[in-house]
């Protein structure tokens, strides 16, 4: 179970610089598009964890702004070195998409 959970905060970090690869956005619209994407919610507070962790790494930064109704929120930003990290791990992703491809094919034939 750990093992799991520690992938899919290694895939949810991928996909928040995604997000952030092609336009700023404040925590709670990330955490709505991966959930889409995923198709189930994400634990209460899990995304805001890995964007600190992210931002401790030099990935993405934060700053203040003003939400819809004039309240007080993060907009999260990918930095430069999160954008080499997120072009570093594109042959990784690649090749991880074939090998998934492949184990799906071979159980979807049962």
């Amino acid at each position: 179970m750990r093992e799991r959970s520690r992938m899919m905060k290694g895939l949810i970090s991928i996909l928040i610089l995604k997000e952030l690869y092609t336009s700023p956005l404040h925590g709670y619209a990330i955490q709505r598009r991966i959930s889409e994407k995923i198709g189930n919610d994400l634990p209460p507070g899990m995304i805001y964890v890995i964007l600190k962790s992210l931002e401790r790494k030099g990935c993405i930064e934060s700053r203040e702004g003003r939400g819809e109704h004039g309240k007080n929120i993060k907009i999260y930003h990918i930095t430069e070195h999160g954008r080499d990290f997120l072009l570093s791990h594109r042959d990784q992703l690649s090749t991880m998409r074939v090998l998934i491809d492949d184990i799906l094919q071979t159980i979807g034939k049962d």
